[in-house]
Parts: C-alpha cells; sequence; structure tokens
C-alpha cells in the first residue's frame, strides 16, 4: 500500500506539474507572508524593549509623573527610599535636549552613578583619557556610540546642549559602551542635569528594587493608597504590556491578512486536487474494484495534499525569512505603521514559530484537499468506470429551494457581528462578519449563475456561445471551485481598495482642516527659544498671525501608550474654527476648564461629551468639563486640545514647541527668509503646508506598502486556481468534448466556447466578488477600523479605481482561459470518443 500510495503522488507530480507546483507557490506565499510579519514584528518589538532597557534598566517598580509636564517631588523619593520592602531607589532626569544646532531632539538622562550600576547597568559611562578631568562628577557628558558615530565626535569634544533658552557647554568624557547600535542617548551626573535644565526640587522618574520576600502587588496596593493623585506608579509588567499594545492592532491586523492569501492558497490546493480527483476518479473506481478501501481512497488524496502543503510550507518558511529582512530594510521594524524608531531590527528566527507556521501551511493544505478526498471516498464504482466523475452534484427540490435562504440567514448573521464590541481590544466579530460575507457570495453564485445564463441560454445564439452558456448555467463543480476562488481574491482586494480609499481621502480632507496656515515652525518636543517668540511679537515681521502651541502627554493607564496634550491658542467659545469636530459641541460651565478630546480618546477610554473628567495635570488631579469630540489621525492612542487660557488659570506654565504662521500678503517668500537664520541657529524645522500634505500623504502611502503586497498575493493566487480549474474542466469533459467534435464542432469552435465559458465565469467571480468587496470594504472601514484604530471616516468608495482592477483582472482571466482553451487543440478527439464506445 505504501508503494501504491507513493506511486500515485509521484503519477499526479509528473502529469499534473503546473497545477501541483503552483499549488505549492501558493501554501508558500501564504505561510511566507504570515512568518515574514511575524518575524518583524518579533524582532521590532525585541529591539523596542531593549531600547527601553537600556534606558529603564530592570527596575520592579517606576514612580512617574502622570503629566509630561510634571515631575516626582524628591520628598516622595525619600518617604518611598524609607519603606522597608524597597531596597533601592534611583532617581532619573530626563529630559530632550539638542546637539549645538541640530534638529533632532536627543535624550540627556541624569543618574547618580552608583544606584545606576543596581538598577541600570547599560547606562554605566566609561570614562576616556582624552577628555582630561571632565569626569562625570564634574560635569562630563558621556554619548551612545551611535550618537558619536552620528555627530561625528569623540571624547574630548565640546558640545552645547540646548533646551529652550536653556543653554550647557559641556565635554564628551567618554562613551557608553552597553547601548545598542541605534541607541542615540546622552547621560550625564544628575545633579548637573538638574542645575542646567532643572526641575529644581524634584526629577523625572524613581526607580525602585523590592526585596526578595514582597509581594509587588500587595506592596503596590498599599503604596497608591498614599500616592499624590499626580502620580503615578508602573511595575514591571506594566511595561511589557504597554509595548505590546502599542502596535498590535497593526500586527493583528497584517496577520489576518496573511491569513487571507493562505486561504486563498486553499482554495488552489482544493481546485487542483478536486480536478486531480475528477481526472483520475475511473483509476480510483479501479483500484476500488481491486480492493482498495474507501476509506484509503480518501487517505489518499489527503496524503497528495500533504505532499502539496510541506514542500510549499518549507518553501515558504524560507522565503518568508528572505521578505523580512527585504520589508525591514525597506519599511522597517514596523512596517511603515510609524509605531517604531531607528533602523532595521536584526531578524532572528525561532524554531517553535517556524514549526508553527509549517503546520499552518500543511493545515490548509490538509483543508484544500479534504472535500475532493470526501468526494472520492463517496464516488459510486460503477457510475465512475462507466461514466467518469460526476462534478455536478446531486440536487433535490429541497435543496434547491434552502439555498436562497442560506445567504439571506448568513447576511443576518454578519450585520449581527458587525454590532458585537471589541473582545480583548480586537474586531473579531467584524472579523467573523468579513468570513460569512464571503460565504455569502460563494453561496449565492451557483443559483445566480443558473438564473441569468439559464435565461440567457435558451436564446438563439451561435452554437459555441450556446455550448458555453449552458455549461455555466448548470453550474458544474469545478466552475463553482473556479469562481469561488475568484469572488475571495477580488473580494479582499477590493475591500483593502476601498478601505485604504476612504481613509486617504479622509486624512486628505482632515489636512485641510489642521493646516490652515501656509507657514509651520517646531521644535520637535523642546520648547521654541524665548528669541524667535520675542522677534516674532516686533510690528516690523513679514506675519500677519502667529499662533503658538504646545505639545505634553498624560498617563490614564499605566499599561496603555500616553496620551497626547496639545495646549493651543484657541477661543474657548468657537473650537470650531480650529478643530474638525466629528459630532456636536457641549457648551462648558464658565467657571470649569473645557478640554476637546480626540476620537480615539473617546473610543478608547469611553469618554463621552458633558462629561466631568478628572485629569491627572500638573501634579494634581484636576476636574474639567468635556466640550466635543474632534477627528485626529495621527494620533492612534488618543489626544485632548485644551486652550492655552484655561491651562494657565490651572496653574500651567505656557511653553510653545509648534508655531503656525500667516504671511502678509505678497510676503511669502520674505517670512520663509525671514525665519532661516532662526531655524538654522537653534535647529527647528521650518516646513510649508503643502510639504507637511505631501510628506503626510507619503508617509500613509508607506504604512499600507505590506497590505498593497497582500493584495497582490490574494489575486495572484486566485488567477492561479481559475486557470488550473478551467484546465481540468478541458479535462474532465473530453468525452463532451469529443461528441460536439463528432457533431461538427471544429476545434477552433471548441476553443471559443471553453474561453468563453473561463470569461463568464471570471465575470460572475468578479461581479459577485466586487459585490461582497463593497460589504467588506464598509465593514474595515466602519467596525475594523474604529475597533482596532480607534479612528472614524466615511465610506469612499473608488469606482473608476474597482472597475479597471476588474477590467485588468478580467484580461488576465481570458488569458487563463486562453490557456484552457489551447488544452481542447491537445486533446485526441478520436481517440476519447473511441475508448467511450
Amino acid at each position: 500500500m505504501n508503494r501504491l500510495s507513493w506511486w500515485l503522488i509521484l503519477a499526479q507530480f509528473r502529469t499534473r506539474r503546473a497545477a501541483t507546483l503552483l499549488s505549492m507557490l501558493a501554501i508558500a506565499l501564504g505561510v511566507a507572508l504570515g512568518y515574514a510579519i511575524h518575524l518583524i514584528n518579533d524582532a521590532a518589538l525585541a529591539d523596542f524593549s531593549r531600547a527601553m532597557q537600556t534606558v529603564q534598566g530592570n527596575p520592579d517598580a517606576v514612580l512617574a509623573a502622570r503629566d509630561s509636564a510634571g515631575s516626582v517631588p524628591l520628598a516622595s523619593i525619600n518617604e518611598i527610599a524609607r519603606d522597608p520592602a524597597v531596597l533601592l531607589i534611583a532617581a532619573v532626569i530626563e529630559s530632550r535636549v539638542r546637539l549645538d544646532s541640530s534638529p533632532t531632539p536627543l535624550r540627556l538622562i541624569g543618574i547618580d552613578v552608583f544606584s545606576a550600576a543596581a538598577l541600570m547597568p547599560r547606562l554605566l559611562p566609561r570614562h576616556d583619557g582624552r577628555a582630561g578631568s571632565a569626569h562625570i562628577l564634574a560635569g562630563g557628558v558621556y554619548a551612545s556610540p551611535a550618537l558619536l558615530e552620528k555627530f561625528g565626535l569623540h571624547p574630548g569634544s565640546a558640545v552645547t546642549l540646548r533646551r529652550g533658552d536653556q543653554d550647557w557647554h559641556a565635554i564628551i568624557a567618554g562613551d557608553l559602551p552597553a547601548t545598542g547600535p541605534d541607541d542615540l542617548l546622552l547621560v550625564a551626573d544628575i545633579a548637573w542635569v538638574q542645575e542646567h535644565f532643572g526641575p529644581a526640587n524634584a526629577v523625572s522618574e524613581g526607580r525602585i528594587r523590592l526585596g526578595p520576600d514582597t509581594d509587588p502587588a500587595a506592596w503596590r496596593t498599599a503604596l497608591e493608597q498614599r500616592l499624590p493623585s499626580g502620580l503615578l506608579l508602573r511595575m514591571a509588567d506594566d511595561d511589557g504590556v504597554r509595548v505590546s499594545n502599542l502596535s498590535r492592532a497593526y500586527r493583528v491586523n497584517l496577520n489576518v491578512l496573511a491569513l487571507v492569501a493562505l486561504l486563498t492558497g486553499a482554495f488552489l490546493v482544493f481546485a487542483t486536487q478536486l480536478s486531480a480527483v475528477a481526472q483520475r476518479s475511473t483509476q480510483f473506481a479501479l483500484l476500488g474494484v481491486l480492493g482498495l478501501s474507501p476509506r484509503m481512497r480518501l487517505l489518499q488524496v489527503l496524503l497528495e495534499g500533504l505532499a502539496i502543503g510541506v514542500p510549499g510550507a518549507l518553501l515558504g518558511l524560507g522565503l518568508g525569512y528572505l521578505l523580512a529582512l527585504a520589508f525591514t530594510q525597506v519599511l522597517g521594524g514596523d512596517l511603515g505603521g510609524g509605531y517604531f524608531t531607528g533602523s532595521a531590527p536584526i531578524i532572528v528566527p525561532a524554531p517553535v514559530p517556524a514549526l508553527g507556521f509549517l503546520a499552518l501551511g500543511c493545515a490548509a493544505s490538509l483543508a484544500g484537499a479534504f472535500y475532493p478526498a470526501y468526494l472520492n471516498r463517496q464516488q459510486a464504482l460503477a457510475q465512475a468506470l462507466q461514466t467518469g466523475f460526476a462534478q455536478r452534484p446531486r440536487s433535490s427540490h429541497s435543496t434547491a429551494t434552502s439555498k436562497p435562504l442560506l445567504p439571506a440567514l448568513l447576511a443576518i448573521g454578519a450585520l449581527a457581528l458587525t454590532q458585537v464590541p471589541p473582545w480583548f481590544d480586537l474586531p473579531l466579530g467584524g472579523y467573523a462578519a468579513i468570513g460569512l460575507v464571503l460565504l455569502i457570495g460563494i453561496a449565492s453564485a451557483p443559483p445566480l449563475t443558473r438564473q441569468v445564463f439559464g435565461h440567457l441560454a435558451g436564446r438563439a445564439l451561435p452554437a459555441p456561445q450556446q455550448i458555453a452558456l449552458q455549461n455555466v448555467a448548470q453550474a458544474p463543480l469545478l466552475a463553482q471551485v473556479a469562481a469561488s476562488g475568484l469572488i475571495v481574491s477580488f473580494a479582499l482586494t477590493a475591500s483593502m481598495v476601498i478601505m485604504v480609499s476612504s481613509f486617504r481621502v479622509a486624512v486628505d480632507r482632515w489636512l485641510d482642516d489642521i493646516l490652515p496656515a501656509p507657514l509651520y515652525l517646531r521644535s520637535r518636543a523642546t520648547p521654541l527659544p524665548a528669541e524667535v517668540l520675542t522677534a516674532l511679537l516686533q510690528a516690523d515681521t513679514p506675519f500677519a498671525r502667529v499662533e503658538r502651541m504646545a505639545q505634553g502627554s498624560l498617563t490614564i493607564d499605566a499599561q496603555r501608550p500616553n496620551v497626547a496634550l496639545l495646549v493651543r491658542e484657541i477661543e474657548r467659545g468657537n473650537p470650531a474654527a480650529r478643530l474638525p469636530f466629528s459630532g456636536e459641541l457641549v457648551a462648558a460651565p464658565p467657571d470649569m476648564a473645557v478640554v476637546w478630546i480626540s476620537e480615539a480618546l473617546h473610543e478608547i477610554y469611553r469618554i463621552v461629551p458633558g462629561q466631568i473628567l478628572h485629569l491627572p495635570l500638573l501634579g494634581r488631579e484636576v476636574e474639567v468639563f468635556v466640550g466635543g469630540v474632534w477627528r485626529d489621525y495621527s494620533r492612534q492612542f488618543g489626544a485632548l486640545v485644551i486652550s492655552r487660557e484655561d491651562y494657565e488659570h490651572l496653574g500651567g506654565r505656557f511653553q510653545p514647541t509648534d508655531l503656525a504662521l500667516w504671511p502678509r500678503t505678497g510676503q511669502e517668500a520674505a517670512a520663509a527668509t525671514w525665519l532661516a537664520p532662526y531655524a538654522g541657529r537653534h535647529g527647528l524645522e521650518l516646513s510649508e503646508a503643502a510639504e507637511i500634505r505631501r510628506l503626510s500623504l507619503s508617509i500613509f502611502d508607506k504604512s499600507f506598502a505590506v497590505t498593497y503586497a497582500l493584495e497582490a498575493a490574494a489575486m495572484l493566487i486566485g488567477l492561479f486556481g481559475l486557470a488550473v480549474t478551467l484546465a481540468a474542466s478541458v479535462w474532465l469533459r473530453a468525452r463532451e468534448l469529443a461528441t460536439l467534435g463528432a457533431l461538427g464542432f471544429d476545434r477552433r469552435m471548441l476553443s471559443q466556447a471553453v474561453m468563453l465559458e473561463g470569461a463568464l465565469i471570471a465575470c460572475v467571480g468578479l461581479l459577485v466578488g466586487l459585490a461582497c468587496g463593497v460589504a467588506i470594504g464598509a465593514i474595515l472601514t466602519h467596525v475594523i477600523n474604529p475597533q482596532s484604530f480607534h479612528w472614524r471616516m466615511p465610506l469612499s468608495i473608488p469606482w473608476p479605481t474597482l472597475l479597471a482592477g476588474a477590467g485588468l483582472t478580467l484580461a488576465a482571466a481570458i488569458l487563463a482561459s486562453h490557456y484552457a482553451a489551447r488544452q481542447v487543440t491537445r486533446l485526441p478527439l478520436a481517440q476519447v470518443l473511441a475508448s467511450a464506445h
């Protein structure tokens, strides 16, 4: 039996080389995309975690301010240090500075070198003799090797560190040998950092090491009851969860798209194995008569499917590794998503995930082979020996009447699933609804085909067209398989085009709202120098108007990324003049500060307009009124805007980081020239609104580059499936075609009939796929996006693009039909007709 099994497998591979290789390639593509995404995500998260550990070390807990503008009082540090459960607490000051006139903000970390040795060993400096007496306690600054290389510095170099109007002239005293190749860091003694940049009598964080017998959860609960409301205690596990949550939705969506490519690969295996079973039905029937049991016939087809899946999955693992290397070099470790910065992370394959994706590829191949194996088991031996494989499934009046009911029930289920809230912060209901929409398309294609083409087949048409219409109208099994593969691939491609187009149109319009000024000047997270702000107040400047904004962040949930805090010069009574609101505005009480939240903040934390929010701001808990929800496509984890007037009334210090500038009429060129010296001297970024728009849209397109690759893979696999299935259909209908030849059809007429049949099947697949694609595009836009990324947008269907794509796909399908039609010229019609008698 083993020899027979392997002989049958080898015979199939020899006689069906193209179909088998295409099936292997489809499985390989699906596995490769999924494995590449896994490798990149795993490497990016590991690289980001390593960078965090370099800066933060390995403390058991971190005490920090909830507000980026706040700090931890030294009194709180000293109080925790006296706790018997605390072995050590290391005070840290972290600040953003500029090096000389560079526009790149750098992290300056002030440490106590003695406590850092226990908690942050990777930040320990190495003194260099070229720096002379400028060691860390004497005010020396130490730079990471990556920073020294980037700026062309060396130990002993004199540098100027700048933050706003504060300058620190220092000497590079050495390097930080344990930092990573992408870490741009500066380290100095905490007292020197506090002297030059502050804060006075406070620090940025306190990093805590607990005693070995301490219960961290119980200790945290007890300490949080005594902490001031403006302080936050983060445990070690919180940081790990926060890093994972940073890009979790993006990673999950890419993995789902990769699984879709694998699903279309399973369709191709399905088509290949079904056609193989159909072509060899007489052989299997003969083997059955000779004693091969139905169970063995089923296992044989499954084994053949596994013989496709194993080499395909192994090829996919190698291809996935190469794709991971290529994607990280071109798009970075976040695949263009904008979550991580730095160069490409190192790709390190692990055996367990590789075995998992190998098993996934084999499972997809077995799933594709299961139904053909089942049909092979159920074939009546006598009928198969006499007439071959019966590809028209047995039907009854009950099943015929129940089929229209099935899509209706599936549609109700899909609609219900779109209303399901996210589970574990993931749109699992939306994914399930997409699966049901695909099932609706597959289930509705056969009855739709019978209705439309059955009506057309009754009309007087030339013989080749009549034959093609009748064959498609009868909806044989192979025609259904070909249409189903095309439905799935085109529906998913069209839906992604719709979602991306909707998103891009929304971002384009949103940029119009948030970029009202012609010029923008920004300092990237550090305060603007007073020299610039003072000069802009003079009467002789070429500017008619200047609007200032400060940026910060707040920590609302320790396990989620920070929320952006924007302090803007905005009219409290007319915020819609500066913010694109997505709902109604609610008037705030006159004696209460008002904030306007982004859609992401509304979605994540369930905050609604009119609500009184207790906000951790300025070192304490502040009551603010939520005045409305505005649209923000640049901050996935939420943002809130407060007016400068309210912020200063609460006790905050307004330190602008960004400027919007309106030049006087006719002085646009003079305005840029006037700003250029300030930008060059202080390392500021000067950009025109058109340039920001172009850069934003290019970043948008880059973030969807991997999505485009996944779409192309799914579409290519669908076309492969169509070509394989149509070619198999020709061989399966050899007797029918031979009979037509005997009745007077020449090979040209038979070829025309086959090509028309393929074109008609492609039209069915494209039309149903387009309808399903619009439905899935609506789910992606209105369900998946809000639940994954917390962004809402109107549905925008790019009909010209979709129709052009459908036209190109139809042309490719006709070429695939031409390949199938060529098989007609190779059929020995007379021999086939003679063998039928």
